[in-house]
């Protein structure tokens, strides 16, 4: 028999790196991904997005910076509600984009039906893609790069690559080291913790956060304890500077050419805590 204080204990032990992964379970679990699917769509809320002026502003460079316009075809890897998909569609862009959130892919097609614009979206996991089509930017937004294992970064980069056109850019942004030097290990409880986020019905929360300095990694534990069940999430950030960042992209065959403090095309500051880059096949 399980006690309280084994239980407790248990949550309170350091995971082995990357030991588990829970990424599909946090953006299919009905109600969470309803909760998601709220924060995508609150235009003041950086969580599960950026807010909606930082999206336009970043829609308004990336269609300067790579031309962007009638015939581009772009696939949007993790493309939530499509709030950058049905933006660049509405400019005559091709826009794929790629999510394995029910709730986000189904709001995103009904508002790319509804205006009639040139972007599709497929509940899929986008570490499988398997299209016909070949585009000629792809884009990750909002960090996803950095919550994927290693391997599973590895597997993404060679996805992009199977989607490129000749001389076709990856665009994406990731957490930064100085963000890794804010963290700090903790633990957490609350009944209903995060406002109710993690269960519908009732549940007590807990959060674990650990640091793997040597692996520039940390991870947030959550274990949500209901009357019925125990659920674990586990959500891992790799940091990383633009040295390390470059060098996993060389192992997957792409080599940086610009790098930008931001998806809107920021001056990149080695002092924040995150930075963006855009990649092409070496």
């Amino acid at each position: 028999m399980t006690t309280p204080y084994t239980a407790l204990s248990e949550m309170g032990r350091r995971p082995a790196l990357y030991g588990r992964t829970t990424t599909a379970a946090l953006w299919t679990d009905p109600h969470i991904s309803g909760r998601m699917l709220a924060h995508h769509l609150d235009p003041d809320v950086e969580a599960a997005s950026h807010g909606h002026g930082f999206v336009d502003r970043a829609v308004t460079w990336m269609r300067g910076r790579f031309d962007l316009g009638p015939g581009s075809r772009l696939l949007d890897l993790g493309c939530g509600p499509g709030l950058y998909t049905v933006r660049l569609a509405r400019h005559g862009v091709r826009a794929t984009g790629v999510d394995f959130s029910p709730s986000s892919v189904e709001y995103a097609e009904r508002v790319a039906r509804g205006e009639g614009v040139p972007a599709r979206h497929l509940c899929r996991d986008y570490l499988s893609l398997r299209l016909s089509e070949r585009f000629d930017l792809a884009v990750m937004v909002m960090r996803d790069y950095c919550a994927m294992t290693p391997r599973d970064r590895l597997r993404l980069l060679d996805v992009v690559d199977r989607h490129l056109v000749p001389g076709g850019a990856l665009l994406f942004d990731v957490d930064a080291e100085p963000a890794l030097e804010r963290v700090r290990e903790d633990v957490e409880y609350a009944p209903g913790l995060m406002d109710g986020f993690w269960a519908a019905e009732p549940y007590h929360g807990f959060r674990h956060t650990f640091r793997y300095d040597r692996e520039r990694v940390s991870l947030d534990r959550y274990d949500i304890v209901t009357a019925s069940e125990v659920r674990v999430f586990h959500n891992w950030v790799r940091y990383f500077d633009p040295t390390s960042l470059a060098s996993e992209l060389a192992r997957g065959g792409f080599v940086v050419e610009e790098r930008y403090g931001d998806l809107t095309g920021a001056a990149y500051d080695p002092g924040a805590d995150s930075f963006a880059v855009l990649a092409r096949r070496g």
